[in-house]
């Protein structure tokens, strides 16, 4: 371990030495350059006769040679500086002595440079090696720690991941399936697993039955289809009351398939995530004026009451939020005698929030279907459904538009009395308030 440790701390030095004497070596290298260009500045403005006339000299030679000198021992070289500029006589200088100096200055330099490095170095090689005693105590450390993990899970009957494994590979999604390991540590785990298969099984079991329901109601108009089909290939040739009986009927069911189709193709794409609203500034006040006069005049057989006195801005799908009202319009008509009234109004609430209500006086809603009245294909009674014609998902596809905005739906509902739908728009706060009123 010790020769490992010296290993690494000459390593770290040699390193630090060979990136420390390039970057001295670099420093050195401009610090003679620069002292250099100042000396040969300062001769140089002294042939000009000062800065001033330094700056406008146009010099022609600036050179310096070294010739050998016979004369000298101790520095057998001879430097000489020729400076020539335009308008003034070329001279050459003997700069020897001065260079000389120079030189020697930088010698010192470099001398003193060289012994400060060498005593940092020492220094840090202390240091390192102190740093290096640290690292190789917390090396053991974990060492001596990951051999007693080790020995302590070849110890435990079974490691806990795979306990875990087994036992999701024997769940099911599409069965009622629980988890149970029986571990007080993993607790939160298996209640995050149940609640995560709770909800799968629940969207299947929602899947199931949609696509149940859907077959169920789409089989009805085709075995009809097929019934008046076959009843025009045996008489209606030769009879024109069975022909246009026949012919009747199968329009009716044909467009009856066509609706629903559409409706399940909206709620398809909605799932999906395929159908994308539109939000724009509208007026809910003016939204419902437009289904009341629509409603008007397609069904004279109701009173059709507008209670909208003032505008309601809001913002959200124009066609969307029209479609769930006139779905609310729509099956007021149904449920509701003709000669009797029905209320369509726009206000806003105590909290400030957007709301569209339809109000009618028919048969209601019994008190243990109001929870469902928004499921896919959900029926109350046999005999409302006859007498509605519908398949049970136009409720579905309000609730899911209202959702979509980020509102929901409130239902009032007295059987024998009427019912009271609502759309409550959410992020409409401070805008004025208006009390609901009772009905």
């Amino acid at each position: 371990m010790a020769d490992s440790k010296t290993s690494t701390t000459n390593k770290v030095l040699r390193t630090q030495k060979r990136v420390m004497g390039w970057a001295m070596f670099c420093s050195e290298l401009l610090v003679l350059a620069l002292v250099f260009g100042a000396w040969l500045l300062l001769r140089m403005m002294d042939y000009a006769g000062g800065l001033e006339a330094l700056s406008c000299a146009r010099f022609t030679q600036v050179w310096l040679s070294v010739s050998r000198a016979a004369s000298r021992i101790v520095f057998p070289l001879e430097f000489w500086l020729t400076l020539e500029a335009e308008g003034l006589e070329a001279v050459c200088l003997d700069v020897t002595q001065e260079l000389v100096v120079l030189l020697t200055g930088m010698l010192v330099f470099w001398i003193l440079e060289r012994l400060l490095w060498s005593i940092i170095q020492s220094i840090g090689r202390s240091r390192i090696r102190a740093h290096m005693q640290q690292v190789t105590l917390l090396a053991q450390e974990a060492r001596q720690l990951g051999e007693e993990a080790a020995k302590r899970q070849a110890q435990m009957p079974a490691p806990r991941v795979d306990v875990l494994e087994e036992a999701i590979d024997h769940l099911s999604p599409t069965q009622t399936a629980r988890l149970h390991m029986g571990d007080p540590d993993l607790q939160g785990l298996e209640d995050a697993v149940n609640d995560l298969l709770d909800r799968m099984q629940a969207a299947y079991s929602q899947q199931t039955r949609f696509v149940s329901d859907a077959s169920h109601e789409l089989r009805t108009p085709i075995a009809v289809l097929k019934g008046y089909a076959d009843l025009l290939e045996r008489w209606g040739k030769d009879d024109p009351q069975v022909r246009d009986e026949s012919i009747a009927a199968i329009q009716a069911e044909a467009e009856r398939m066509s609706r629903l189709v559409e409706q399940l193709l909206f709620l398809a794409r909605g799932d999906s995530g395929r159908t994308r609203l539109q939000p724009v500034s509208l007026d809910l006040a003016e939204l419902t004026r437009e289904v009341w006069e629509e409603s008007q005049m397609i069904d004279p057989e109701h009173r059709w009451i507008l209670d909208a006195p003032e505008a309601v801005p809001c913002t959200g799908d124009r066609d969307m939020l029209k479609q769930a009202l006139r779905i609310l319009a729509d099956n007021a008509r149904k449920y509701t005698a003709a000669g009797k009234s029905i209320t369509l109004r726009a206000y806003r609430n105590d909290g400030g929030h957007g709301c569209l209500a339809v109000r009618d006086e028919g048969m209601g809603i019994k008190a243990q279907d109001a929870p469902h009245v928004f499921d896919r294909f959900y029926r109350s009674d046999p005999a409302r459904t006859r007498q509605s014609g519908g398949a049970g998902l136009g409720l579905a596809i309000a609730d899911w538009i209202v959702t979509q905005h980020g509102g929901h739906m409130e239902v009032y509902s007295w059987e024998g009395v009427g019912s009271r739908f609502t759309i409550v728009l959410d992020g409409n706060a401070g805008q004025p308030a208006q009390n609901e009123a009772n009905t």
